[in-house]
C-alpha cells in the first residue's frame, strides 16, 4: 500500500490527481440525475435514450483523430480543450428546452468526453516506469472511482434538495479548477511526447492487445449505459423513491475493488482478472432481472462495481505493457471508443426496449450482451497469451 500511495509524491500525478477528481466528480454529479430530470420534463425512455446515446455518438466519431493528436502533439493540450468543452457542456443543460437543443449539448458533451478521456488516462499512463507506472494508473483508476462513486452518492441528494441548475452550477465550478491545475501547474517540458512515427490506424486496431480491451470495454460500458440511465428509471417505476441503494452500493464496491486491484492483477494474472472482473459484473445484472427492491439494488451494485472496478485498470495495464509507447495514445483511444459505441447503442436501443417491452426485457438483453462478450474476450486473451507468454508481434513496456 505504501508503493501505491508513494506515487502522490511525483509532482505530475498530483496535477493529474486533483483534475481528474474533479472532472469525474462533476460529470457524474449531473449524469446519474440527468434521465430524471429529462423524464420530469415529460420525455420518454425512447427519448431519453436518444438524448443520453448522442454523447457516445459524438465520441465514438472523433476517437481514432484524438488518438493520433495525443500520439502527436501531446495529452495536455487535447485534455485542456476537453474540460472547456465539458464546462459548456454542463453548464448549459438547465436553459436547455426541446429534444434538439439537449441533444446538440450532448453532442457536444461527447466531443468534450472524447478529448478529455483520452488525453488524461494517457498523461497517467505516461508517469514513470516499471512499478512506478503500474502504480500510477491503479491510482489514477482508483481516483476514478473515488470520483465516481463520491458524486453518484450524493447527486440524489443534491438534486432533491437544491434542483438540477444549483447541481450543474457547482459541477461547472469543478470544471474550471481542474481546468487551472492542468494549466497553470503542470510542467510542460515534463509531458512525455512521441518524437517517433507511429504506425497506422488500423495496423493498431489489428493487435490482439487492443481488440481484448477494446471488446472488454465495449461489454462494460453497455452494461454501464443500461445500470446508470435505466436503473434510476426502473427503481421508480416499482415505486423505490430511493434508488440511491443501487448508486451507494456500486460506489463502496467500486473504491473498495481499486484499493485492492494491483494486488488482484498480481495475484491473478491479467487474463484472469478481466475474465473474473466481468462474472462480477453479469452476475450483478442477473440480478436485476429479479422483482427489483432495495435489496436487488444494493446487491446489483456491489456486484457490478467490484467487478468495473477491476476490468478498466486491467485494460489500461494490458495495453500499457502490450502496446509501444509511441502508439499508446491511439490504442487507448481504440478502447475507449469501444465504450462509446456500447454507450450509444446500450441506452439508445435499451430504451426502445424499456419503452414497449418492460425493464425484464432490457435487462435480459443486457446480460446477454455482457455473457457474449466475456466469451469472446475469454478468447481473445487466451489466444493472445496462451502460456502466460504474449503474442507474437506485441511489445512489453513496464
Amino acid at each position: 500500500m505504501s508503493d501505491l500511495l508513494g506515487v502522490f509524491k511525483n509532482r505530475q500525478f498530483q496535477n493529474i490527481a486533483v483534475c481528474h477528481f474533479n472532472t469525474t466528480f462533476s460529470t457524474n454529479l449531473v449524469m446519474p440525475i440527468l434521465p430524471v430530470y429529462l423524464a420530469g420534463k415529460g420525455f420518454v425512455e425512447t427519448q431519453i435514450g436518444v438524448i443520453m446515446g448522442a454523447t457516445a455518438v459524438a465520441a465514438l466519431l472523433l476517437r481514432p483523430w484524438i488518438g493520433i493528436q495525443v500520439d502527436t502533439r501531446g495529452s495536455r493540450p487535447v485534455l485542456l480543450l476537453g474540460e472547456v468543452l465539458l464546462f459548456l457542456s454542463i453548464v448549459g443543460l438547465p436553459w436547455m428546452e426541446g429534444m434538439l437543443s439537449y441533444v446538440g449539448l450532448r453532442v457536444l458533451y461527447g466531443v468534450a468526453l472524447a478529448l478529455y478521456g483520452t488525453g488524461a488516462v494517457t498523461f497517467a499512463s505516461s508517469i514513470g516506469t516499471g512499478k512506478t507506472n503500474s502504480n500510477a494508473i491503479a491510482m489514477y483508476t482508483l481516483i476514478t472511482m473515488i470520483g465516481l462513486g463520491s458524486s453518484m452518492s450524493l447527486a440524489q441528494v443534491g438534486f432533491d434538495s437544491f434542483g438540477f441548475t444549483a447541481v450543474a452550477l457547482a459541477a461547472a465550478a469543478l470544471l474550471a479548477v481542474a481546468f487551472c491545475v492542468m494549466r497553470f501547474r503542470v510542467r510542460s517540458s515534463a509531458v512525455p511526447v512521441s518524437r517517433n512515427g507511429h504506425a497506422p490506424f488500423m495496423a493498431v486496431l489489428k493487435e490482439k492487445a487492443v481488440l481484448a480491451t477494446a471488446l472488454g470495454q465495449f461489454g462494460a460500458m453497455f452494461a454501464y449505459g443500461a445500470a446508470f440511465t435505466f436503473v434510476p428509471l426502473a427503481a421508480i417505476r416499482s415505486g423505490i423513491a430511493f434508488y440511491s441503494f443501487f448508486l451507494i452500493a456500486f460506489a463502496v464496491s467500486v473504491v473498495i475493488s481499486r484499493f485492492f486491484v494491483q494486488r488482484i492483477i498480481e495475484g491473478l494474472g491479467l487474463e484472469k482478472a478481466c475474465v473474473y472482473a466481468f462474472a462480477a459484473m453479469l452476475s450483478g445484472m442477473l440480478v436485476l432481472l429479479l422483482p427489483l427492491s432495495p435489496v436487488v439494488l444494493v446487491v446489483t451494485g456491489l456486484s457490478y462495481g467490484a467487478g468495473l472496478g477491476v476490468a478498466f485498470p486491467a485494460f489500461v495495464i494490458l495495453v500499457v505493457q502490450r502496446i509501444e509507447v509511441e502508439n499508446r495514445g491511439t490504442s487507448l483511444g481504440i478502447m475507449i471508443a469501444a465504450g462509446d459505441i456500447a454507450m450509444a447503442l446500450s441506452v439508445s436501443i435499451l430504451g426502445a426496449i424499456a419503452q414497449h417491452l418492460g425493464y425484464f426485457y432490457l435487462f435480459l438483453a443486457t446480460c446477454l450482451v455482457l455473457a457474449a462478450c466475456q466469451i469472446l474476450l475469454y478468447t481473445l486473451l487466451y489466444a493472445q497469451a496462451p502460456a502466460g507468454g504474449k503474442a507474437k508481434g506485441e511489445h512489453r513496456h513496464a
